[in-house]
């Protein structure tokens, strides 16, 4: 099926080098590319939230505890209820 797509100058440029190098026609390559950004793009709506995050999980600090005697009170209440066990 035919398919009309603009390029930049720049996008451009980068497809006629990668064509080149690789011997293969512009087509070729456009179609490879679209064929292999789609199919990652359909694997990552496949993965659960928890994949999705997995990289932010454990990131950072653990929130410092409070001055306040009741706020301070209720983060050590949560702070047990949630502690792992290793």
């Amino acid at each position: 099926m035919p398919l009309s797509i603009r390029l930049s100058p720049e996008e451009e440029a980068l497809l006629e080098a990668a064509s080149r190098q690789c011997a293969r026609s512009k087509s070729e390559l456009v179609r490879q590319g679209t064929r292999e950004l789609c199919q990652r793009l359909l694997r990552q709506t496949d993965r659960t939230p928890y994949e999705l995050g997995q990289d932010l999980f454990g990131a950072g600090q653990l929130a410092e505890a409070p001055t306040d005697p009741i706020k301070r009170h209720i983060w050590e209440a949560l702070h047990a209820k949630h502690r792992r066990l290793d």
